[in-house]
């Protein structure tokens, strides 16, 4: 009784911050700079978002799995948030305020004649919906494999109840709503973090003879304690940079992160939420990663390891601590799936405000609640990896807007066909990448990114030449 009474506490918070944030929230506009959000709501609140479900399942199965192989991981993400933060939040601050941006999209297209804008507004749009609606999916199956195993309860019965309480949320607090009730949750998550490090350290020093014995099992893998594990000193060169791309576009090509940085006070309060960001990613990322490493030599025979954060606590810690680390656990799948469901909605009504002007106030609710059943169906119909959806859907999106929104921050030249053109690229050249097997060593969002900027630059030299023959004559 004492786990569920801490869970429900934690939701009625949730929901209260929810309230609040639809009560803090502009009235006559989806204007995201209206929101002037302080440093510290942007990165918290954009860190919460990053660190979806993945974190409590996907990296501690991979510990689990793989061991120090898949630190290498956060350190690739690190790299790229480095040069993410150095030149792009505030960029993208200052170019939203300046057009009172809405979404993502009113960036890409500004500046563009009406043919072009329509059209890349609407591919940008369906390429979001597409790849967003995976990543939420990711969000209700980690919440089916957790919620499942800590509540005793099927899984239809964990990913239903906790997909309609994320949903309710989301409808009630809109965009402000989000960001409020993310914050509160990356609060809870360093906790959690901080918690299943230190306990499972303990549980591992507890009899350090077994713990070493069970790490010397046939069905462990022979390079789990190998820094590199299967890895060249060369393919983890480019295990590493690959992630480094992915990192950089998942910061520039993630609206539901992107947004936060829009609806900041100012481009130096948005850049003073650098290590705010940072921090947070990597002190959740990294223990959770270590935290699956040391529970394969304490609990060896789990079956679904991406279940073994919550399986851990619920045999050793039954009560308060078992109910911090579902509440936790819960923080960090719903601040993913409550800014995917919002974002989505947002991109729907800011491409296509003829089709939604007809649910008035209520089409923020409207729209985030059949997004959410959309996919929480989705989740019912597929059998697939949290990891593998995960980073594909990440990366996929980030190769196709991405180069389009560096792109845009620099002032590169360009077209409204150049950027269409690019778009296009860098999302084939990834769905290419990955049917080659190649993703496997290097990250596809490296090749897609890379393509859709050099496709920029060619489309417009031959536009350029185009134009001066014409002239000519």
């Amino acid at each position: 009784m004492v786990t569920e009474a801490v869970f429900v506490v934690t939701l009625l918070i949730t929901f209260g911050f929810a309230v609040l944030g639809r009560k803090h929230s502009p009235k006559k506009n989806d204007v995201l700079s209206d929101h002037r959000l302080n440093k510290w709501l942007v990165g918290l609140s954009a860190g919460a978002t990053a660190n979806s479900g993945f974190v409590v399942t996907g990296a501690v199965g991979l510990g689990y799995l793989y061991g120090y192989k898949w630190l290498l991981l956060p350190l690739g993400w690190f790299l790229g948030d480095l040069l993410f933060w150095k030149y792009f939040p505030s960029r993208l601050n200052s170019i939203g305020r300046s057009i009172r941006a809405s979404s993502i999209s009113d960036v890409l297209v500004n500046g563009m004649d009406e043919k072009y804008s329509h059209r890349l507004r609407t591919v940008s749009t369906l390429m979001i919906l597409a790849c967003l609606c995976g990543y939420t999916t990711v969000q209700w199956l980690a919440g089916q494999k957790i919620l499942a195993g800590a509540f005793n309860v099927s899984e239809n019965d964990a990913v239903t109840v906790f997909a309609v309480l994320v949903i309710a949320y989301s409808s009630i607090g809109g965009f402000k709503g989000s960001v409020y009730a993310d914050t509160f949750q990356s609060i809870i998550r360093l906790v959690g973090s901080t918690l299943a490090l230190v306990t499972v350290a303990y549980f591992a020093n507890q009899d350090v003879a077994l713990f070493t014995a069970n790490l010397d099992r046939e069905d462990v893998d022979p390079n789990f304690l190998s820094p590199l594990g299967d890895l060249s000193l060369v393919s983890a060169f480019a295990f590493v940079c690959g992630y480094a791309f992915a990192s950089l576009g998942f910061g520039l090509g993630q609206p539901q992160i992107t947004t936060r940085y829009l609806a900041g006070i100012s481009p130096e309060e948005t850049r003073a939420a650098k290590w705010i960001y940072i921090g947070y990613v990597q002190l959740t990322w990294v223990p959770m990663t270590i935290f699956g490493m040391l529970l394969r030599g304490v609990m060896p025979d789990i079956e679904d390891p991406e279940q073994g954060f919550g399986i851990f606590f619920q045999a050793y810690f039954p009560g308060l601590i078992a109910g911090i680390v579902i509440a936790d656990i819960f923080a960090a799948m719903a601040s993913t799936s409550n800014s995917l469901l919002v974002t989505m909605s947002q991109s729907i009504i800011g491409s296509f405000p003829t089709m939604t002007r007809w649910l008035g106030n209520l089409r923020d609710m409207v729209l985030i609640s059949v997004l959410g059943i959309t996919t929480l169906v989705i989740s019912l119909l597929v059998d697939a990896s949290v990891v593998d959806l995960a980073l594909t859907s990440v990366a996929l999106l980030a190769a196709g807007l991405a180069p389009a929104v560096i792109i845009k921050a620099f002032e590169w030249q360009h077209s409204g066909l150049s950027l269409m053109v690019t778009v296009f690229s860098g999302f084939s050249v990834a769905i290419a990448w990955i049917y080659t097997g190649w993703s496997e060593s290097v990250s596809e969002a490296a090749p897609g990114i890379l393509s859709g900027l050099l496709v920029n630059y060619i489309a417009i030299r031959i536009q350029f030449r185009f134009t001066s023959q014409i002239l000519q004559r």
